[in-house]
């Protein structure tokens, strides 16, 4: 009896989270035309200290229905690598190592002072423009002309084979 309630009481708290993760996602596909995230190492992540709480908030899931609602709306979804993001100056370029426990970005080079966090995301945004470039022209099928896979609707009942050749 006892096991039966904890197993609903973990599906119910599931169930949230996945609704929690669609309505995240489809906020942000219809606020942004263009979305970057790190392409992060969540099993190495969830080896280290923190694997309790990356594992809780299901990171991946979360990615997984970002790209899949981004895919289906038209909308740019990158993801680039993580490498430098935080280090990097998101004005200058100079490297500023800083350990975890520091959370203000100073560069020396440029006197940039911002939130290491802004930091990176201003540096994870350029890296996805200059990964697939900035200002690509939407295809017909509702995509991007970047190679990035679309779900293509059609009004009627009809077949069209494509081939490249």
């Amino acid at each position: 009896m006892q096991q039966k309630r904890i197993a609903l009481t973990h599906q119910k708290i599931a169930r949230y989270r996945k609704d929690w993760h669609y309505k995240i996602a489809h906020w942000l596909v219809n606020n942004y035309d263009f979305i970057a995230c790190e392409d992060l190492n969540i099993k190495g992540l969830a080896r280290t200290k923190l694997a309790k709480s990356i594992l809780d908030v299901a990171w991946g899931n979360f990615l997984t229905k970002l790209e899949a609602v981004a895919v289906k709306r038209g909308v740019w979804f990158v993801k680039v690598s993580p490498h430098g993001t935080t280090v990097n100056c998101s004005n200058c370029g100079h490297k500023v190592p800083k350990t975890l426990s520091v959370r203000l970005h100073e560069c020396p080079q440029c006197n940039l002072k911002m939130d290491r966090d802004e930091n990176a995301a201003v540096n994870i945004i350029k890296k996805g423009w200059q990964i697939h470039g900035v200002g690509l022209i939407p295809s017909a099928c509702g995509g991007f002309v970047s190679g990035q896979p679309v779900k293509q609707e059609t009004s009627e009942k009809e077949y069209v084979q494509l081939s490249l050749f």
